[in-house]
């Protein structure tokens, strides 16, 4: 049932929501405004994320939150749809309701991240009764299932379940746009994909195992910060008794980094004060270690997460300008717009695994006795891998846009050479390169950071790695959206042939070679050296 839900949102997004550019353009937006709309659109993607998860963890569960969010995915598939009834009446009215259903489907796709895949995970977790359970614990949280769970299994039977339901569904709408060609049944097909799938997936409560709301980690990391803050003037501990509920016993809590050991006082007890710890805790100015601790792991990602918005400016053009490229080809029977995007989404998902055999598998045949390898080669398996693959996904970017610059230099010439020559000499396979390259650097820098946010931060905030990473990208998306508005009246004009597509691409190139630079020596400087040492010890390697 949750497979077929999963299967829907992949289909319904190469089947319309890849083509939203296109949307806006036809109905006769410029080009900087329709690529202001989208950027603006995935940066909405990126706070209803964060929206909706919270109220998953707080209030709802995600089995609400996932019917609710497929319900609004649905119902903006059938405003579409009612606006192009009115396609050729009132072209206000279109865009209107087009604007109004991005909005909707954005909604819908927030949940698919946090919720879906949360709630894929626990489905597909063996929930067994807990033999050693204290059965006076047990009297005391009754609501909490007595059960041992093993979620790193879980975790990779989800992954497979869910690459299998997506490539199913991105294949069907592949097919299907291939056999159906008017845009009204294109989305009156997808509306009722969409309905059908949200409807069997409320109807199968019954089946799923109960989830129930947890608890938001957003709010104690938000507390936490506003103790740490309330409490800047104090004095850093001199002895670990000085902080509450310290089981590890130290002095520094890790990871100890400079920037963020202000946050530490968000533990430290309050002797001057006359309430107890306790007291100190319900007013909310007394955390335990281990919430702060939880805290400044993911704090200590910052630096990494600096680099990311230059990654998110290339992202942007993906969906914007490529789709715009595409349109103004000679179409390929072959290689439409669908099967571009099918490319692109098939390299992101394979190249994780291409890697994975090129990097560790090779360092693993040449030195394959565990016990052998130096210490710095087990580090790098275990821990730093995700980080060398981010900084070959930024390098891919630089080749992405320079490759995107050359097709787009040869376009403009066709064109000033060619005019308005039936059929244009030049097919969409001038774009098979740069979606396989998009997709690379993608997929290698959505894995990396994936790796990294796993193994540096705590489990309870898991199912948050996509919102946190996202949202990093998401502010080179809002960036995209100044830098085309700026460049408006220069670079870009109302048509794409107008435009000069080619210097932005080149742009782009020289920003992420800098960002390259910038990433490597953010990279050596806090995340190869203090973050690791500091804030993940690995029993199994001794530093």
């Amino acid at each position: 049932m949750f497979l077929g839900l999963i299967s829907s949102h992949s289909f319904v997004s190469n089947a319309v929501v890849v083509l939203w550019m296109d949307y806006l353009i036809d109905l006769g937006q410029p080009l900087p405004l329709a690529a202001i709309a989208l950027s603006v659109q995935e940066g909405l993607y990126v706070i209803c994320t964060f929206i909706i998860a919270n109220i998953a963890d707080a209030y709802t569960g995600p089995y609400k939150a996932i019917v609710f969010s497929t319900a609004s995915y649905a119902f903006g598939l059938l405003l579409w749809f009612l606006a192009n009834q009115f396609w050729g009446n009132s072209s206000s009215t279109v865009i209107i309701l087009l604007y109004l259903m991005m909005v909707l489907v954005t909604v819908g796709k927030a949940s698919q991240d946090p919720c879906l895949k949360a709630f894929l995970r626990d489905q597909l977790v063996e929930h067994k009764p807990n033999l050693n359970a204290d059965n006076d614990q047990a009297d005391e949280v009754p609501n909490k299932p007595d059960i041992s769970v093993d979620y790193d299994n879980a975790e990779v039977r989800r992954k497979f379940w869910w690459r299998i339901a997506s490539t199913v569904g991105t294949v069907s709408s592949v097919i299907m746009a291939r056999s159906v060609s008017d845009q009204r049944m294109i989305t009156v097909i997808s509306f009722s994909v969409m309905a059908l799938a949200c409807l069997t997936f409320a109807l199968g409560k019954s089946s799923y195992y109960p989830d129930k709301p947890t608890g938001s980690p957003l709010i104690v990391i938000y507390r936490v910060l506003k103790a740490a803050f309330v409490k800047r003037h104090l004095q850093h501990a001199r002895e670990p008794n000085d902080y509450y509920m310290n089981d590890s016993g130290g002095l520094l809590l890790l990871p100890d980094i400079r920037i963020i050991r202000w946050l530490d006082n968000a533990a430290l007890l309050e002797t001057s004060e006359s309430l107890s710890a306790e007291e100190q805790k319900q007013n909310g100015r007394l955390f335990p270690v281990q919430d702060v601790q939880r805290v400044k792991q993911l704090l200590a990602l910052l630096p990494i997460w600096t680099a990311l918005p230059i990654h998110g400016l290339v992202l942007a053009t993906g969906s914007t300008f490529f789709v715009v490229q595409s349109e103004s080809l000679y179409s390929d029977p072959v290689l439409s717009i669908n099967v571009l995007f099918l490319l692109q989404g098939f390299v992101t998902v394979i190249v994780p695994y291409v890697h994975d055999s090129l990097v560790s598998g090779w360092i693993k045949k040449l030195i394959p006795m565990h016990h052998v390898r130096p210490v710095w080669i087990q580090k790098l398996l275990k821990h730093r891998v995700g980080l060398v693959r981010i900084a070959i996904g930024i390098a891919c970017s630089i080749i992405c846009c320079m490759v995107s610059m050359l097709v787009e230099t040869r376009r403009l010439n066709l064109i000033k050479t060619r005019g308005d020559a039936e059929p244009f000499p030049m097919s969409t396979v001038w774009l098979v390169p740069q979606f396989i390259l998009i997709g690379l650097v993608e997929g290698l820098v959505a894995d990396g950071l994936a790796d990294f946010y796993n193994i540096h931060v705590d489990e309870s905030l898991g199912h948050y790695e996509s919102p946190f990473n996202e949202s990093a990208i998401g502010v080179g998306k809002f960036l995209s959206v100044a830098l085309v508005f700026t460049l408006s009246g220069s670079w870009f004009h109302d048509t794409l042939d107008t435009s000069h597509l080619d210097k932005y691409y080149m742009l782009l190139g020289i920003l992420s070679s800098v960002n390259l630079c910038f990433y490597l020596l953010v990279m050596y400087t806090y995340a190869w050296k203090a973050l690791h040492v500091n804030g993940s010890p690995d029993p199994e390697v001794s530093t």
